[in-house]
Order: structure tokens, then C-alpha cells, then sequence
């Protein structure tokens, strides 16, 4: 991940979707995927936290456009430029329903047996794994468990271990070929403490999502939804483990079209 070519500055031009809200307390932009459920009946709601202010927007056209009380919302896919604290919308369309990015745990981060991974019969635990990892977790050991699976009836787990001899002798003798071990890139204590940097930074930082994963190649790695990404946190993130933590900006860079003033 190039982090540096995340980070949104003054003046530079971007792109987001989200919601438009326009209350009393003036014209606000808000990611979408924060909205959370709709209530019942359905009223305008006030803008989040992790909202920014937006002038020349268009509040008459918009997907799923609400009007209330003299209060508007809708969804919207606005380019605009950034100064620091506000959108300047220079253009706007009905947002397009994107599927969401998932890792592919297909093919497990290590050499495949002579005959191939195994296949599953679908037997008492079905094409699943069946396995006991003990204290694997709790001491470290472990670093990160995921279910890869090359076809529909192989299931391959990679364990990302700062222990690698602690977790061959406890799971190998239970999965033999059905297990791949790999050295993780750092402990969990390392893991950990990333996590709750960044939890102290929640407001300063305006995250609205944190959660844990593991990437294409079996290692831990903690995803991070934001607003936008500030120089100061790409200069944190450069000096962390590449690859312990990916940032998700709701504010991302645009492509200047012909169109644009």
C-alpha cells in the first residue's frame, strides 16, 4: 500500500459517495457506508462526526432523496476539491452500487503437498476443518488463523506464527497436510498495540471502522476506515511493518475530467 498517495491536502481533488444532508445546521457530506439502518418512519437525520462540510452541492438531485421539516438527505457521488475542512463540489452523479472488495483465500501461502491439498469428504464436519488450537492464541503463539480454500471441498488452515515450532506440534498431528504454517511478519503484541493506537485516535483521526483480517497471504492485518488520510497519520503508518495495517479513505483522489472547471 502507498500511503503517501492516499493522503488529501489542500486544494487537491477528490471523489467520494456518501449521504447530503442539509439541516439548520448547514450542508453536510457523510460516508454511506456508515448510515446504519433506516427508521421507521423515515426522517432526515442530523450528520455524523465523521461528516464534512460541502457547499455547492445539489440537493434536488439525489438517490433515495428525502425532504423533511424543511430538511433534506440523499445519496450521491460528489468530485470536488478539498480545502482543508470543506468539499467544494464541482461535479455530482447517482452513485453506482459497487460489490465490496473481499481477499481471495484461494491459494495458501505455502507449497502445496506432492499430490495437491487434499480434498474433503463431506462427512460428520462437512467440507470444514476440525481442529483444537489450545493456547495458541492467548500466547502469542499464533498470530493469525484463516480457512483457505483452493476449490469448493479444500480447506487449507493457515496459521501466521511468531511461534512456528509451538504451532506445528499442536496442530499438525490434527491436520497433517490440511495445515500451512507460515512465520508472521510480527508478534500480536505488535498487532495489538497498533490496534489501539489507533483506537486512541479514533476522533482525531475520524476512523468510523476498525476490524481485523488477514491479507492474501495469510498475515494478520487490521483495516481501517476514515474519512481521509492526513500526512500525519502517513507518516505514522510508513514507520509500522508494511502491510500490519491498511487504510480504507472515504476521500480518495480524482481524476481530473475534460469537464471540469
Amino acid at each position: 500500500m502507498d500511503i503517501d498517495a492516499l493522503v488529501v491536502r489542500e486544494g487537491d481533488r477528490v471523489v467520494a459517495t456518501g449521504r447530503l444532508v442539509h439541516t439548520e445546521a448547514g450542508d453536510w457530506f457523510e460516508p454511506w457506508h456508515y448510515v446504519g439502518w433506516p427508521e421507521t418512519p423515515r426522517r432526515v437525520r442530523p450528520a455524523r462526526r465523521q461528516a464534512v462540510r460541502v457547499i455547492g452541492a445539489n440537493f434536488d438531485d439525489l438517490s433515495n432523496r428525502l425532504e423533511s421539516d424543511r430538511a433534506v438527505e440523499g445519496f450521491v457521488t460528489v468530485t470536488g476539491v478539498w480545502s482543508g475542512d470543506q468539499l467544494r463540489a464541482i461535479r455530482q452523479t447517482i452513485p453506482e452500487s459497487a460489490p465490496p472488495h473481499f481477499p481471495r483465500w484461494e491459494t495458501p501461502p505455502c507449497p502445496a503437498p506432492a499430490g495437491g491439498w487434499p480434498h474433503l469428504t463431506s462427512g460428520r464436519g462437512g467440507l470444514n476443518l476440525d481442529y483444537d488450537i489450545g493456547d495458541l492464541m492467548a500466547t502469542g503463539a499464533a498470530v493469525s488463523l484463516t480457512i483457505f480454500r483452493p476449490s469448493e471441498d479444500q480447506a487449507v488452515l493457515v496459521v501466521a506464527a511468531a511461534d512456528t515450532d509451538a504451532v506445528e506440534a499442536k496442530l499438525r498431528p490434527q491436520l497433517g497436510e490440511l495445515l500451512c504454517v507460515v512465520a508472521s511478519r510480527w508478534t500480536r503484541a505488535k498487532f495489538d498495540e497498533v490496534r489501539a493506537y489507533l483506537n486512541e485516535r479514533w476522533k482525531q483521526w475520524n476512523l468510523f471502522e476498525l476490524g481485523e483480517t488477514s491479507s492474501e497471504d495469510g498475515q494478520a492485518r487490521t483495516e481501517a476506515k476514515l474519512t481521509s488520510v492526513t500526512p500525519e497519520i502517513a507518516a505514522w503508518a510508513a514507520s509500522l511493518p508494511s502491510g500490519i495495517v491498511a487504510f480504507d479513505p472515504w476521500l480518495r483522489h480524482a481524476i481530473r475530467q475534460p469537464s471540469d472547471p
